[in-house]
Formats: C-alpha cells, structure tokens, sequence
C-alpha cells in the first residue's frame, strides 16, 4: 500500500523525479510516514526536487503550477468608464456653454413634457392623455424656464448685480435670490404659465389672468413660491455654474 501511494506521488511530480527514486521508503512502522515529512524518505538524490514539488502543492491548494502574475491590461479596462464619462461630461458642459438659448430650451421643455405625463399617469382623474396639457406645460417651459432665465440669470444679472468676487459672492447671490423670488416670479415667471394654458384650451387670456390673480390673494400661489424657491434659487446662484443654472431649476422645478 505504502509503495502504491509513492507511486501516485511520484506520477504527479516533474519529469526528472523519477519513480525509482520515490520508491525508496522506510519500512511502515503503524503510520504513514510521508504524511509527516515525505521528503525525509526519498532518495537523496531527487530529495530537491520532490521538496520543491510538495512545497509548491501546499501553497496553491494542490496544484503544482505556477499562477502567473495578472496582467495590467484589467486596470487600463477599467480606467475606460471613467473617460467615457469624463469626456461625456466635457461634451455636455460645452454645449451648454456654447448654445446656451437653445440648451435650455431643450433641457426645461423635455423635463416638462416627462413630468406632466408622469402627473397625468399617475392622475387618478384622468383617464386618457390630454395632450394640450402637455404641450403648454413644454411651452411654457421651454420659453420662460429655458429662454426667459437663461437671459435673465446670465445676462441681465450680471449687468445688474455685477461679476460676482469672491469676497462679495454671498451678497450678490442673496441679491439675485431676492430679486428673482419678489420681482421676476409675480411679474415675470408664474402668470405666463396661466396664459399658455389659455392659448392651448383656447379660452380667453383675461380670464387667465383673473385665474392667477384669484389664486396668489385667495390659495397661497406666492407664498408656496417662494418656500420652494428662495432657498433653492440661493443655492443655484452661490454653488451652481451659470451653463448649468437652467438645468438646475429644470432639475428642482
């Protein structure tokens, strides 16, 4: 038996090993003696190399091979998604600097068109899809979210407010925010979405503005503004850039 196990040994060892040098083995004195130091009974002259055999088996779990070290093409593969979205992000970041008008049109009108159907989907009200509704709401977005800030906060801010420093910075976008939340939002930003909602259902424009008049004095439109608004507006005008300012207020809007 104890010659046997040798020999299965020694099958799976290099070559130059021989099976004859394996086969030299102390007599069995009750236990078997390879499983305390196998080396110890192998023939002194292929002793090295079963030593060197056996070692490389306990150290990786029972084979005898090598592992070969990996290859640094893993890392490079996993360096790809990340210029993938680096170069993505510089590509957007360039468009909206370069066609700003059209960029933010882009952005509040398709943010709108998607929120108002999720509203209308969601509407338990509504049993088909009312698209007049969705075309004022992409209107009213693409020109007064979109166009209309994109020159008010890019353009007539800075001329009326000044380049912001970085010792005045905080002032000048409480300035802005107080500014865009008392002034442009009653005269400018909120009544223009009643009037789209008139030209869409084809109801006289004098009784959308009685509309908006009945719900900034009677339903609290204005005070809801300016809850939602006035904090984030600050946060727009301090911590966003001004390329990305109209997809910020599509983002929150």
């Amino acid at each position: 038996m104890m010659r046997l196990i040798v020999f299965l040994l020694g099958a799976t060892a290099p070559s130059r090993c021989t099976v004859s040098a394996f086969l030299s083995v102390t007599p069995n004195t009750g236990s078997s003696p390879l499983l305390v130091n196998p080396s110890s009974h192998i023939a002194p002259d292929a002793r090295s190399c079963f030593e060197r055999t056996w070692s490389n088996r306990m150290h990786s779990g029972g084979s005898v091979t090598n592992r070969q070290p990996r290859s640094s093409s893993s890392s490079a593969l996993g360096a790809i998604p990340a210029l993938n979205l680096a170069a993505a992000g510089a590509t957007i970041a360039k468009f909206y600097k370069t066609f700003p008008l059209v960029a933010g049109f882009l952005t509040a009108s398709t943010k709108a068109c998607f929120a108002d159907s999720l509203a209308q989907y969601r509407d338990v009200c509504t049993t088909k899809f009312n698209f007049k509704r969705n075309i004022a709401m992409v209107l009213y977005s693409g020109l007064v979210l979109g166009v209309s800030c994109e020159i008010m906060y890019n353009r007539c801010f800075p001329i009326i407010f000044g380049a912001g420093t970085a010792e005045r910075n905080v002032a000048r976008a409480l300035k802005m925010t107080l500014f865009d939340g008392f002034i442009n939002a009653p005269l400018l930003w909120l009544w223009p979405a009643y009037v789209a909602q008139a030209i869409v259902y084809r109801y006289p424009k004098r009784d959308a503005i009685q509309k908006y008049i009945t719900d900034v004095k009677e339903n609290g439109l204005l005070k809801k503004y300016w809850s939602l608004w006035l904090p984030m507006s600050m946060i727009n005008f301090l911590f966003m850039p001004a390329h990305f300012r109209i997809a910020f207020v599509a983002m929150v809007s």
